[in-house]
């Protein structure tokens, strides 16, 4: 594999040349519009830095960009004004006819959010990702796709593997794969540590690469070294930490706020 380590000075170094609207990540930056972001929404993006992950990734304006499994449209919020003129977004979602109740749910209240703003939402595509049926054809040809902090959960569901095969097939030769997920430790087993919302970034290399992709860069910057979850075999995993702070004690629930959102690796693979 070539160019697997992003090293730190460096990545600050590009950092440093992005746009306004990159380094600022919306967040008080008149450049970017987010009067269709709630409040509670805007603030993670101190967390999540959306638009400098975007940028790492090789998201254009003209890209046709796949977004898997994208829930309630946190980041289709961000990429749906950014593509709208020039691009195409297509938010891969749980199927229409799935059986889960929960699924079910997620699927119509996205579409509900793109329904009821579509000065914002009107061009975006919503389509099936299903790694028990062929890909979607929306979903081909993109140049693209991205997969944010849900990869514990088709590792749950034993479908990774399915997935990222899935992956590739959307992209073209050469097309980018985009991955932001909680991050597990070295040595710990990536199929108990995925219920509690982590894997290995060696686990998640490995899977890409027999899908056929290969890892061309990392960043850090959403590490988080204080983020003990797993060595520290807290029950609630994950979901301890903000924003869910899933705890029964205030205590708890400050120690969690203090150590802030999650550790997590940001990879970036190219199609083979």
């Amino acid at each position: 594999m070539k160019n697997t380590k992003l090293l730190l000075p460096f990545a600050m170094l590009v950092s440093a040349s992005l746009p306004l609207t990159v380094l600022a990540d919306g967040h008080g930056n008149h450049h970017v519009d987010n009067a269709h972001r709630s409040e509670a929404n805007q603030q993670r993006d101190a967390f999540r830095k959306p638009y400098q992950t975007l940028e790492f990734f090789g998201v254009k304006p003209d890209s046709k960009v796949v977004e898997i499994l994208p829930g309630g449209g946190w980041y289709t919020e961000i990429l749906a004004p950014m593509l709208k003129e020039q691009g195409t977004l297509v938010a891969a979602h749980y199927p229409a006819n799935v059986e889960s109740e929960y699924r079910k749910r997620s699927r119509t209240n996205f579409e509900k959010k793109l329904a009821d703003n579509k000065n914002v939402y009107g061009k975006v595509v919503v389509a099936d990702f299903d790694t028990n049926a062929g890909v979607d054809k929306a979903t081909m040809d993109a140049d693209v796709v991205l997969t944010f902090r849900g990869l514990h959960g088709l590792q749950n569901g034993n479908e990774l593997a399915a997935a990222f095969s899935q992956f590739n097939q959307m992209l073209k030769v050469g097309g980018k794969l985009g991955v932001v997920q909680h991050q597990a430790p070295e040595g710990f087993d990536p199929i108990e540590t995925a219920k509690k919302g982590y894997l290995p970034k060696s686990y998640v290399v490995a899977v890409a690469v027999a899908a056929g992709f290969e890892l061309e860069a990392e960043a850090y910057f959403h590490n988080n070294h204080q983020d003990r979850i797993i060595v520290d075999g807290v029950e609630g995993g994950v979901w301890s930490l903000p924003p869910s702070l899933n705890v029964k004690e205030d205590a708890d629930k400050e120690k969690f706020k203090k150590v802030g959102e999650s550790n997590r690796m940001t990879l970036l693979f190219s199609k083979r």
